[in-house]
């Protein structure tokens, strides 16, 4: 797809992450991630192992993230680590492909989370979280052009996964499983042109500046029925009475 050559380039390392958040200050109080090579081709070529680790936030978790994610406050105190920390462990899992990595995630929250996180640690190196956040690759955005709901919506993580065939990997807002899934997501939009394009064509055919006598025979198309020229001659006359 001349798209995805287009954001990913020359890159041949991604990293696939998901970040889990506090309720109020939205500091991230987990991450996971799947560092990946690509083939030429953009498939995946190999899988590293996760990186994962919980943060201590400044503030508390919050009742609704608990609820949604399982990560109590005893969780954090337990196992958690420090903001700064957390960054320096993501430096070492990608070493050297730090620079040249582009950071994948789904939606537009996790950008949002390292700049909170950033707000609430000063002593946390900047640069590092901005330099994420300025390569990340939204991807619910990306398959958004191709793939949405009947009323125009993105699909949640889940649900697109479901749409692939794809068995969903643990459980929905744990950071680990929600980046393995997107990794596994990722490879299925590749594979699975086939329901991309059907997928696409569905958009189409809804597109609310679409002509009335092109939706018509847009979505006779998608029924599989033939449209002649004849056809759509017709369909636009009916038109214009």
């Amino acid at each position: 797809m001349k798209d995805l050559f287009r954001i990913i380039g020359e890159r041949r390392t991604l990293l696939f992450f998901d970040l889990e958040a506090t309720q109020i200050t939205h500091e991230c109080i987990e991450i996971g991630a799947y560092r990946v090579t690509l083939k030429d081709d953009l498939t995946v070529k190999k899988i590293f192992k996760p990186y994962h680790a919980y943060v201590r936030p400044k503030h508390r978790i919050g009742s609704v993230v608990t609820k949604l994610t399982g990560i109590t406050e005893k969780t954090i105190a337990d196992k958690g680590i420090s903001y700064r920390e957390m960054l320096g462990g993501l430096q070492k899992y990608l070493g050297k492909e730090f620079g040249k990595c582009l950071f994948v995630c789904y939606g537009d929250q996790d950008p949002r989370i390292l700049q909170a996180s950033c707000e609430n640690n000063m002593d946390a190196p900047r640069d590092v979280s901005r330099f994420v956040s300025r390569h990340c690759f939204d991807f619910e955005a990306f398959t958004g052009r191709f793939v949405r709901d009947e009323k125009g919506n993105y699909l949640s993580l889940s649900h697109i996964c479901e749409l692939f065939g794809l068995d969903f990997e643990g459980t929905a807002h744990g950071a680990q499983a929600d980046a393995k899934n997107l990794l596994n997501l990722y490879s299925a939009f590749l594979s699975r042109k086939d329901i991309v394009q059907r997928e696409y064509e569905m958009i189409l055919a809804r597109g609310n500046n679409v002509p009335p006598p092109v939706k018509a025979v847009l979505d006779r198309l998608n029924k599989g029925q033939t449209v002649t020229p004849e056809d759509y001659r017709r369909i636009v006359g009916e038109h214009l009475k």
